[in-house]
């Protein structure tokens, strides 16, 4: 992205975020809706405007690369994610479910459903260090010239070798063609042509070929049998003795045009119609065009990205030496002045005290920053210090009690702070208990709101009086480096003359004492005390002798490190629940479950701390769904979103560890640490908590990690640390207990509904067949195969959309009830939709698992009991 347009981007965003700011002060001053719909519009609209400015900010982030500036923006974006995450906890808890509808918002924003996806990968990718990413990369980022061409020849012999087999395929098929067509006689070695041939070979208009092949219709005769060539000639004589009188010549001319006008209107008439109505039903979402995808697209833009943050590194490298630099110039130059200056200042200030009192006020001792309290003017004046002198000295009793008593003043302080935040957070929780929220509170209080107007009100005073446009080269403003070096080097330096002037204050001391025939006693110098850094216990590495890139070599050659293919959010296809908001009940609760598509948003929410800003995320997610719901599919897409280490703990591949689990446990804990952000994968979780483990199974022990995956992988699990468990089930019912406390995390996938139904068969019919198939042959398929699950349906496209069928696809039509044979008599046993007990049987073990929904079962409980009193 160019400079200007980033540059253009951020002043307008500063103001977004200055009128957001005035928003949210004005909505500090209200008073406590008792409305609980009202409380959830403010809600939903905050955080609309949130979702627009993360995505502005994200993208303004990834592209500003002076390191003042990027340090100010990337305060606003951790701080404005936050809040929004924040916001959408308080949507979800007043909505009491994970899915959250606020369609009256985003139609007042003139925005869908899938403008709310706040994942906008690279930009929220977490950055590797680059050594590591280096490794994963198989040393792109440090290659020169020559090797990238080497590298480039061996990526291109793939390529290569696809090309020759399509030229083996193509002259095959040649072969094959001419074969047909012809009729070959062994006996006398003659080819005969055939009278009635009725093969056809024809091609798109908008396909590219592979090699230039002849197009040949074999059937065709293009001189016709009742017209010679002479009784042409003919004609055309005749014509041209017909056509001596110019008039003639002319109106033929003119009707020759007109024919040849209208013929040419009409054609572009029909063609502006049809690609009209064409784009009509792209943009109603009836239609799709087939997309190519490049293969490498996904690479390149995570490439790109490492690249600039190697221009990032560099950048920062550069401030660094920058500040070194200037902070050895200031010593050399102007630290003697400086200490000097110091210095003068002290003693002017031992004069005027002896002068006014003829005596020396105490030394301000280093626990309270020393002369610094000169400076600020928080000693003693001469008239309180000449009061402190006639007064007696404290005994040690009385310092005792003087402490005890500040300590109970103290006490009785916080006590009567505590006890008035208990009074409002009981208040509050009564508000909440009633369904009325202090919204103001809530946002007075709020730290990232807090951090946000800190740093707007900081840029306002810091950057009016520079001009961001002019730095094109990123260059640092070097006057604020000038100035923050000579005010640190300034306080480490008067602490070193501080040293020296009270053996010069002592030394005055002395002599006065002398002069006044009293004993001298030297002051007690109050040093601060050091910290005692508290001994963590450092577990003992077992493969300290190892080097990382071996001990990911070996997990990946066990198969526990799996390469993933690249995959977006998109190729989860799923349509939003857009009727919920229309089907609340009297408490502003949806009464509609949530579609499929529900469920990317949740998922998504969830990721956003595995990125590279400091933002609340689960250790743990479990998805439970029927088999084929796409549960594995949206694993590897959260993988390949978050380019991340995708490793496979499945019973499959753990139990072969089952001699050295200690071992296995070490290096999955320390790989993943070291090439955040990683998940870990667990297949069908169920089966590591098993009740009952059945026989057919005992053989790759399945419980093997049950015990260990709270204790020795969750639990040393660090905030900020991108790591996750993911894991997935058909048959959660099955397991013990444990599987709750593993996972903190527990997402329903929602049946398919009919708009779900009709992308994934519009997606799945654009890529597979032919493109003049109706519209309404979706929608029947769609409707009556609404309740098969995405897998079912995308295996039933493969299946009867094979090679040899779309073969003949151009002599035999596509019939739909081919897809419904597919289910019915071409499985044994057939395939039926998940019945509705199993959805209630999952639907009642979400209830028991996820909080939110716990939550809303209890409130509907409650208010069915109070109905029946009535």
């Amino acid at each position: 992205m160019s400079f200007d347009l980033n540059h253009k981007y951020w002043v307008s965003t500063r103001k977004e975020i200055s009128q957001l700011l005035k928003k949210q002060n004005r909505l500090k001053k209200i008073e406590p809706p008792e409305d609980k719909a009202i409380s959830f519009k403010i809600f939903s609209e905050l955080y609309v405007l949130y979702v627009e400015l993360v995505n502005k900010l994200t993208f303004i982030y990834h592209n500003t690369f002076q390191v003042q500036k990027r340090a100010v923006v990337r305060t606003l974006v951790e701080s404005a994610t936050q809040q929004l995450m924040k916001l959408k906890d308080e949507l979800k808890d007043l909505e009491m479910s994970e899915y959250v509808y606020i369609d009256k918002a985003l139609i007042a924003r003139k925005l869908t459903p899938r403008d709310l996806v706040i994942w906008r990968s690279p930009q929220f990718l977490y950055r590797r260090p680059l050594e590591v990413q280096n490794i994963l990369a198989e040393n792109k980022l440090y290659m020169n010239d020559e090797e990238r061409e080497v590298k480039a020849a061996k990526d291109w012999v793939p390529v290569t070798e696809a090309v020759k087999l399509i030229q083996a395929q193509e002259r095959a098929r040649r072969a094959r063609v001419y074969k047909a067509n012809i009729k070959y006689d062994k006996k006398f070695l003659k080819v005969y042509q055939r009278s009635k041939i009725n093969y056809k070979f024809t091609f798109k208009p908008d396909q590219a070929m592979s090699i230039p092949v002849k197009r040949t219709i074999f059937s065709a005769d293009f001189i016709k049998s009742d017209e010679s060539c002479e009784d042409l000639r003919r004609r055309d004589d005749a014509a041209d003795g017909a056509m001596e009188d110019e008039e003639n010549l002319n109106i033929l001319r003119n009707n020759a045009a007109c024919k040849i006008q209208s013929l040419w209107r009409g054609y572009k008439t029909r063609k502006f119609v049809e690609i009209k109505k064409r784009f009509k039903e792209e943009l109603y979402g009836m239609k799709k065009v087939r997309k190519l995808k490049r293969p490498n697209h996904k690479e390149n833009e995570i490439e790109d990205m490492y690249k600039k943050e190697m221009l990032k590194k560099k950048l920062d490298e550069d401030f660094i030496k920058l500040i070194n630099d200037e902070r050895t110039r200031i010593l050399q130059v102007r630290c003697p002045w400086m200490m000097e200056d110091i210095s003068d200042h002290i003693r002017a200030w031992f004069k005027e005290f002896y002068d006014k009192t003829q005596d020396f006020h105490p030394y301000p001792p280093p626990v309270k920053q020393g002369t610094v309290l000169v400076v600020i003017d928080e000693t003693m004046d001469p008239i309180e210090f000449q009061q402190s002198l006639g007064k007696k000295p404290m005994t040690k009793e009385e310092k005792k009690k003087k402490r005890e008593k500040e300590k109970q003043d103290q006490r009785k302080k916080k006590a009567k702070l505590k006890l008035m935040l208990m009074k409002e957070a009981k208040r509050r929780k009564k508000l909440r208990d009633q369904g009325v929220i202090d919204i103001g509170y809530e946002l007075a209080s709020s730290q990232p709101i807090i951090n946000m107007e800190e740093t707007m009100e900081t840029f306002a005073k810091d950057w009016r009086d520079v001009d961001e446009y002019l730095n094109k080269n990123h260059d640092p403003i070097v006057e604020w480096v000038k100035e923050e070096q000579l005010a640190k080097i300034h306080q480490e330096v008067r602490g070193l003359v501080d040293e020296y002037m009270r053996v010069e204050y002592e030394l005055l001391r002395e002599a006065l004492a002398k002069d006044k025939n009293e004993k001298y006693k030297r002051q007690k110098v109050k040093y601060p005390k050091e910290k005692k850094k508290k001994k963590k216990r450092v577990p003992k590495d077992m493969t300290a002798d190892r080097t990382l890139e071996s001990l990911f070599q070996e997990l990946k050659d066990e198969g526990i490190i799996e390469d993933v293919a690249r995959k977006d959010f998109d190729e989860f296809i799923a349509d939003f629940n857009f009727v919920a908001d229309d089907t609340r009940d009297a408490d502003g609760l949806t009464t509609l479950g949530p579609a499929k598509g529900d469920i990317k948003m949740v998922i998504q929410e969830s990721m956003l701390g595995m990125g590279e800003f400091d933002i609340p995320k689960p250790k743990s997610i479990l998805l439970i769904g029927p088999l084929n719901s796409g549960k594995k599919l949206l694993c590897q897409i959260i993988a390949s979103e978050l380019n991340a280490v995708f490793m496979n703990l499945s019973p499959e591949k753990t139990y072969k560890y089952a001699d050295d689990l200690k071992y296995f446990l070490h290096v999955i804990t320390k790989v993943a640490k070291a090439f955040q952000p990683t998940i870990l994968y667990i297949e069908e979780a169920h089966r590591v908590f098993w009740k009952k483990v059945p026989p057919e199974s005992r053989a790759i022990m399945p419980k093997l990690l049950g015990s260990s995956l709270n204790k020795k992988i969750l639990k040393p699990l660090k905030k900020q640390d991108k790591i996750v468990l993911i894991g997935t089930s058909n048959m959660p019912w099955a397991a013990a207990g444990g599987i709750k406390k593993a996972f903190q995390k527990v997402l329903l996938i929602p049946k398919c509904d009919y708009g779900t139904s009709f992308l994934l068969w519009l997606e799945l019919m654009t890529e597979n067949a032919p493109e003049d198939m109706k519209e309404y042959a979706y929608s029947a398929l769609a409707r009556v195969l609404q309740a098969y699950t995405s897998g079912d349906i995308t295996e039933n496209v493969k299946e009867t959309l094979n090679v040899e069928r779309k073969m003949r696809l151009k002599t035999e039509a596509l019939d739909p009830h081919e897809f419904l044979e597919y289910y019915l008599s071409k499985n044994d046993p057939p395939i039926f939709p998940p019945e509705q007990k199993l959805m209630d049987k999952f639907n009642k073990w979400f209830g028991k698992s996820n909080s939110l929904q716990k939550a809303r079962n209890k409130f509907n409980a409650a208010k069915l009991a109070k109905a029946k009193k009535k």
